[in-house]
């Protein structure tokens, strides 16, 4: 299971830098949720990884964080689940809305908690 977060976490810093070099690549990715199936099928991934977190939380290096993403990953899973999807749209609208200095740093930030993430697994 440990090996399963750190290869969330790889894959966390490769689109982190994907994002980063490619300026559009984000929007793109937050226009390809703008589908309810999508957002339904990203609700369930959501509770299957905080579901492997909760699992996996004992075996790595700092477990208060490896269990706070679980839980918090589960909270997520649920609201995609439950919140209507026009709400959600807005959210991605108001994203999609920002700019490119936002979305590079955002990118940093996604390149940061992956390496976070591959450290404490």
């Amino acid at each position: 299971m440990v090996m399963v977060v750190r290869l969330f976490g790889v894959i966390i810093m490769v689109i982190g830098i994907l994002f980063l070099v490619r300026k559009n690549t984000l929007k793109g990715y937050i226009a390809f949720w703008r589908n309810e199936k999508r957002l339904k099928v990203g609700g369930i991934l959501a509770l299957l990884f905080g579901i492997v977190f909760l699992i996996a939380a004992p075996q790595c290096r700092i477990v208060l964080l490896i269990k706070v993403l679980g839980i918090w990953s589960i909270i997520k899973g649920v609201l995609l689940l439950v919140i209507k999807p026009k709400s959600i749209y807005t959210y991605l609208d108001w994203w999609q809305g920002k700019p490119i200095l936002s979305m590079r740093l955002i990118s940093l930030l996604a390149l940061a908690f992956g390496a976070l993430l591959v450290y404490s697994a």
